[in-house]
């Protein structure tokens, strides 16, 4: 290793420039020798390239310049580097970190200059080629043009990102620049703390390194004489490992209190999701209600006004023929008046004694038209249809006042309901069924024999899993089935996606064992719920033989139902063809789609 010394400000300082033994032997030797030994040397090159590089843009040094501190840089660099600086903050070296208050006069280290372009000329010698402004050191490419400096989420050296904070230099480093500091021990945090942070209230240039228990505060070396005197004081190290072991302790308890309040959590939305599913009942059913009592009143108003028109049509019928009898009377009476005047005004004496006889016996007859009576009719009377009337309004507003009092009537969910306006009855497919089911006539039951039956070859059978489907598929709406059990000690029940793989013997082909099915497990007298191979166990009162499912396309729940109980509800996105499916297991057994 050779060291260089320069006197500078009137004392002697080192140069940090170091170059291999073995490479400088090489530079002052025989022109000759230096040929011969040209392999060799390449290596050492290569590793001198290292040492002869600008620490701040990772190249040789171009035009080279020496600070006080005894650091060189490329006098470009050094230049930028305080640049990108705040005014009236100093020159500081960008190695050591030593700050100068007065700009130091940049001077070329002639020696420094000489080594590099010693060291070019070698690598042009060997082939080896150098880019001096391009070159590629320790497999890092150093670009043309680095903007120095930057934000605090930035190397200060390169404008690279920011990997550490060193605490003593106060810099903000890349991996790359970060090195130096590590080889050195330095105290690294991560970019977005502070070194205000780090620092003494107190003793502003002074570490934070101890911690006083009873202030709770940070404190320096120096703040131990002080107000800290008696106090306890220990390092910062052990304070934050005795608060862990605290904290630490609180962990267990943290985790049983979170237990506890999951599990309410879990029975507050249980009962939310319930209320919810009985609301939605009931307003599905008191719009059934609402079609029903339009219906009704439309109906019986229908009917009123159509015996009303009878009763309206019998009586204008009689009205009718009464005005046309008269009418018929008023016409003779009008003919007969008109030849009494002419013959009173017209007719000589002859002419009126020839005719009188006539027409006496004429005036006679009409005579009797002053006696005629019209049948009288009866009233026309709606009494009955406007009572009847009243009684639906009255019933109406009575419902109504009722309901404003909030008094309304409770409605609750069971089967009835359900079953009234959502039931299905699903039928089995017998192209989805295993060789090992058989499926009955009607197609609702399914049994597990020991014998394969003749099924033929289908791409949607069962092969591994004894299970069947419905024919039916659903993919929108709200829809109710039931399935007994009781034949049956071992079975899963629920329904899978069209999709669901049929063959192989995975978990993807099992109801419940796979994302795209869910399954009501029953083995012997213990249920539980199956999605995706995750198995929940579910508590169900009695021997419950009889399981109800609803589904909700559009709300995305699947609830299963044990005697109008709520057992469990799966969520899901219910949007391509879904199918109830039926497994029967264990040795023997049947299941059946309940009919309603």
């Amino acid at each position: 290793m050779i060291v260089f010394v320069s006197f500078r400000h009137g004392g002697w300082t080192l140069d940090t420039v170091t170059v291999s033994i073995k490479f400088c032997f090489t530079l002052f030797s025989d022109p000759k020798e230096m040929a011969a030994s040209a392999a060799s040397s390449s290596s050492d090159i290569g590793d001198s390239l290292a040492e002869l590089a600008c620490p701040v843009c990772f190249e040789l040094y171009k035009e080279p310049i020496t600070l006080p501190c005894g650091h060189s840089f490329c006098c470009v660099c050094i230049k930028k580097c305080w640049e990108s600086r705040e005014k009236g903050t100093g020159y500081l070296c960008p190695n050591c970190r030593e700050v100068f208050t007065q700009k130091p006069k940049l001077k070329k280290n002639v020696t420094v200059a000489n080594l590099v372009e010693n060291i070019k000329l070698k690598k042009k010698e060997v082939g080896l080629g150098v880019e001096a402004r391009d070159a590629q050191l320790d497999d890092v490419n150093v670009k043309k043009g680095v903007k120095l400096g930057g934000s605090k989420s930035h190397c200060e050296l390169c404008n690279g990102d920011a990997a550490k904070r060193c605490v003593p230099c106060e810099i903000v480093c890349c991996e790359q620049h970060l090195k130096p500091h590590q080889q050195k021990g330095h105290k690294l945090v991560d970019p977005a703390v502070k070194i205000k942070e780090l620092r003494c209230t107190e003793h502003d240039e002074k570490p934070v390194q101890l911690y006083c228990k009873d202030d709770g505060s940070f404190m320096c070396l120096m703040c131990m004489g002080g107000q800290h005197q008696n106090h306890n004081v220990v390092a910062v190290e052990i304070a934050h490992t005795e608060l862990k072991g605290v904290l630490a302790a609180k962990y267990p308890l943290l985790s049983e209190s979170m237990q506890g309040v999951s599990s309410q959590l879990k029975q507050v939305q249980e009962e939310e999701l319930q209320e919810q599913i009985i609301c939605r009942f009931t307003e599905d059913m008191l719009e059934e209600k609402r079609r029903l009592v339009c219906q009704f009143v439309n109906e019986s108003v229908d009917l009123m006004k159509s015996h009303v028109n009878k009763m309206k049509m019998e009586k204008l019928s009689l009205l009718g023929k009464q005005r046309e009898k008269l009418e018929q009377q008023m016409e003779s009476l009008r003919q007969g008046k008109a030849m009494l005047k002419t013959a009173l005004e017209k007719l000589e004496a002859i002419s009126f004694l020839q005719g009188s006889k006539d027409l006496l016996k004429r005036l006679e007859s009409m005579s009797d038209l002053k006696s005629v009576r019209k049948t009288p009719l009866a009233v026309l009377d709606f009494s009955k249809e406007d009572k009847d009337s009243d009684i639906l309004v009255k019933l109406n507003r009575n419902f109504l006042e009722k309901m404003q009092k909030g008094h309304p009537d409770v409605v609750e969910l069971d089967r009835n309901k359900l079953r009234s306006l959502y039931g299905r009855t699903p039928s089995l497919d017998p192209n989805s069924a295993h060789p090992r089911i058989k499926i009955s006539q009607d197609l609702k039951t399914a049994t597990l024999t020991m014998t394969r039956q003749p099924y033929p070859k289908h791409p949607d059978r069962f092969d591994t899993y004894t299970q069947v489907l419905s024919s039916e598929s659903f993919s929108s709406g709200r829809h109710y089935w039931e399935v007994d059990v009781s034949s049956s000690s071992s079975c899963g029940i629920g329904m899978c996606l069209n999709s669901m793989r049929r063959k192989g013997d995975g978990n993807e082909c099992g109801v419940g064992g796979n994302p795209e099915s869910w399954c009501l497990a029953k083995c012997d007298h213990m249920y539980s719920a199956v999605y995706d191979n995750q198995w929940t166990f579910l508590s169900v009162p009695g021997n419950t033989e009889r399981f109800g499912f609803f589904l909700d396309c559009e709300a995305g729940e699947l609830r299963c139902f044990g005697d109008s109980r709520a057992l469990h509800v799966f969520r899901g996105k219910f949007v391509d063809p879904i199918k109830p499916a039926i497994g029967v297991f264990g040795v023997s057994g049947s299941v059946r789609f309940c009919s309603f």
